[in-house]
């Protein structure tokens, strides 16, 4: 019988925030044992439709926002989201009996809504691991998010916690972590002036770092168009993300400004050298803001959980909303002015940062694991249905 502890890290790549999510606990756990990401519709046994449904769920709040809007509020409702469950389970239920049966974790840690649902219901409870869901946005969440058979819910706000309390989870089960993040926006490597000339940036000039989520979404180019040639001088860093189309239409522009383009790269280093952010209110991305102390400017969102990371962030004072080039280029131009202005809002964004989150995540797997298994589970000897190598 196997006898080394396993942990289990379940992730989507619907969006880079959850595949972010798992890194940062997979780098606080690793320590404790063996320790695997897995994307459920990457096995082979996952339903063909779910890895395009990643495909889809970008081509839809890009180009249909109001539809996915609605069927988020309208699904969030008690037995609607059943629907959602039946969906995804029929769809991805062979390849996590697939997963569990071959890796047999002792604690599974999620980072996406339903799949400690779905494994619920796979497995017996005395053949069960320990259940925990990492909630990764922080206002507007849906209630998919939350299985009252989880040993552990972390939730990145008291907004959240709060939710997760309606939607019948237990207090004790509930955390509240923050969203797990990248370590190294903790405090930076290096003084501000140094990471510019580290990054080949004018040490002085203000400075925009504008993202567009890791596929690239979003009207980027237009933004970036209009802060060039209405706004004071400053200097503009755009990441492009996978989206090769937005990164060559940006490096074919003539930029009166000191304009540097990236295509997909980490950010750690962009983000503290930077004065302020432009961004749509992905969970991730917000978060890893908070946590550095940078004030952002919101052009755009993913519609249903996104807005609610916008409205967050303005509620405390961190950001402001966008709605148009035009409130774009005033609302940079004010804060790229306004030394004062942006000093006010960092604070802001500190208070509500949580830069240890995946830290305190990872304390609670480390709980999970000492408590030991459900009810006296142990692993089974059943092998799996297709043995592949499982991604990390």
């Amino acid at each position: 019988m196997q006898t080394t502890k396993r942990i289990l890290i379940l992730t989507t790549d619907a969006g880079s925030g959850h595949r972010s999510a798992a890194a940062a606990i997979e780098r606080e756990v690793s320590h404790l044992c063996e320790t695997r990401v897995v994307n459920p519709a990457h096995h082979p046994l996952a339903s063909t439709t779910l890895a395009q449904a990643e495909k889809f769920y970008l081509e839809m709040v890009r180009d249909a926002p109001e539809h996915y809007d609605f069927a988020h509020a309208m699904t969030d409702v008690p037995g609607l989201d059943m629907f959602l469950e039946f969906t995804l389970s029929s769809a991805v239920r062979n390849s996590l009996e697939a997963i569990l049966a071959e890796y047999q974790p002792d604690v599974v840690v999620s980072v996406y809504p339903l799949f400690t649902r779905i494994i619920s219901h796979i497995l017996k409870p005395a053949q069960r691991p320990r259940l925990m869901t990492v909630v990764c946005d922080l206002g507007n969440v849906h209630r998919a998010w939350f299985n009252r058979v989880d040993d552990c819910v972390a939730v990145p706000t008291a907004l959240v916690r709060e939710k997760a309390r309606k939607c019948g989870i237990e207090a004790q089960k509930i955390v509240q972590t923050g969203l797990p993040i990248d370590a190294g926006y903790r405090a930076m490597r290096a003084p501000k002036e140094e990471l510019r000339r580290d990054l080949g940036w004018d040490p002085e000039l203000p400075t925009l770092l504008l993202l567009s989520g890791g596929a690239g979404v979003g009207p980027v180019l237009e933004m970036a168009q209009a802060v060039d040639a209405h706004t004071l001088p400053c200097q503009i860093a755009i990441v492009a993300g996978r989206n090769q189309d937005l990164a060559a239409a940006l490096r074919a522009q003539t930029w009166r400004n000191p304009t540097h383009v990236y295509d997909f790269v980490p950010l750690v280093d962009l983000v503290h050298a930077t004065d302020i952010v432009a961004s749509k209110a992905g969970g991730l991305t917000v978060s890893e803001c908070m946590a550095a102390g940078k004030p952002m400017v919101f052009y755009g969102e993913a519609p249903g959980q996104e807005g609610g990371n916008r409205t967050y962030v303005i509620a405390h004072d961190a950001g402001l909303w966008a709605e148009n080039a035009r409130n774009f280029v005033d609302y940079s131009h004010i804060l790229l002015a306004s030394p004062a202005l942006r000093a006010s809002m960092s604070d802001a964004a500190r208070r509500i940062g949580y830069p240890d989150a995946a830290v305190a995540v990872g304390r609670e797997v480390e709980r999970l694991l000492q408590m030991g298994p459900v009810m006296g589970a142990g692993r089974t000897k059943k092998p799996s249905p297709l043995v592949v190598p499982l991604e990390r």
